[in-house]
């Protein structure tokens, strides 16, 4: 019997430490007060335990709100009052450390938009070096989401891109600086000099408008990538309907960019219930080409999109989802945005 009142005194004095460890994170700043009651109580009756079982002849008494306590209960008694005037005290520390913890995070928040106004200024000058930012789904850790950096040229081994692209699929002559006219001449057939020849991803786009002049916001077409499967790895592009136009006002953004980002990721499992094998996908940020865009705001729903449907879509065979920034201002959004989607985790491994 005092075998067994030994383990279970160390068991409970185990539990409460390590109980009182994980309440010590940063993130349960300002209710570590209320989290440590339950600790007290572990260390409170594994000392109790330990003494009444090395020294049975053992007494204490006295009296707590009322009652008198003798024994062992004397003795929890005892410890759990020392204890509680303790953690009174801490009261005040934990409303203050849960304060600081909040203005730090009002600082933090203020340094990323500073940050997005400082890089918006030189937006057009593309990162250095091509990375890639990627974290994990807290819930469902199969599913990864993130962003990379650098030209969509730069871009390997993911087996979707996706186009934004205006509601009249009407992709970007090559010559300008879109992603629509990057993937437009990468995905051609060029002559020795790169003299577009055969227009591979705008004519299936073509075809597949059947002489409609336009469709809804947040359409989605699939298209062969053309060249890029040679050259870059890419299994298919997706065409998404993000801008519309207006005669003499050129492109906005459509007002649901998240059932953009839900109309692409559904069409990705469209696919691969078909057959295909489609397990990554880089997205560029929607609608901020023309600059008539809140980057911030937009890369926050972009990234909450495809966070709620994965979860929603937890048997999807889509792995990983990248946003695509190309510019400096880019970065700053996508690292914003990551950072405040607290369902995501940093990637292990």
């Amino acid at each position: 019997m005092t075998t067994y009142l030994l383990v279970g005194a160390a068991i409970m004095l185990i539990a409460g430490v390590v109980l009182q460890v994980w309440t010590l994170c940063p993130a349960r700043a300002g209710s570590q007060y209320a989290l440590q009651l339950p600790v007290v109580l572990l260390y409170a009756l594994s000392g109790a335990s330990l003494l009444f079982t090395l020294f049975p002849d053992s007494v204490s008494e006295g009296r707590a709100i009322g009652f008198r306590l003798g024994g062992a209960a004397g003795f929890v008694g005892f410890f759990v009052i020392c204890s509680f005037v303790w953690l009174a005290k801490t009261r005040r520390i934990d409303s203050l450390a849960k304060k600081v913890t909040e203005l730090e995070k009002e600082n933090k928040d203020m340094s990323r938009r500073l940050s997005v106004a400082d890089k918006g200024q030189t937006k057009d000058v593309l990162p250095v070096a091509h990375e890639r930012v990627l974290r994990q789904l807290r819930e469902v850790k199969k599913f990864k989401v993130g962003f990379m950096t650098g030209g969509l040229s730069s871009v390997n081994g993911i087996d979707v891109w996706v186009n934004s692209e205006n509601t009249r699929m009407e992709m970007s002559r090559v010559t300008e600086p879109t992603i629509s006219a990057t993937i437009r001449y990468l995905g051609s057939v060029k002559d020795e000099v790169g003299h577009v020849i055969r227009d591979i991803v705008a004519d299936e786009l073509n075809d597949l408008m059947r002489g409609a002049t336009h469709v809804p916001a947040g359409h989605v077409f699939t298209t062969t990538a053309g060249c890029i499967e040679y050259s870059n790895g890419a299994k298919r592009v997706l065409h998404v309907a993000t801008v519309e136009g207006e005669a003499g006002q050129g492109y906005r953004p459509v007002r649901d960019i998240g059932n953009c980002v839900r109309s692409v990721l559904s069409e990705v499992d469209r696919l691969n219930q078909s057959g295909e094998e489609l397990r990554s996908a880089v997205i560029p940020l929607f609608g901020t080409g023309g600059g008539n865009s809140d980057l911030p705001r937009t890369a926050l729903v972009m990234i909450k999109s495809c966070v709620d449907y994965l979860l929603n879509h937890r048997d999807s065979e889509l792995r990983t989802v990248y946003l695509l920034a190309h510019t400096g201002a880019h970065v700053a959004a996508c690292e914003g945005a990551l950072e405040a989607e607290t369902r995501l985790v940093p990637r292990r491994g």
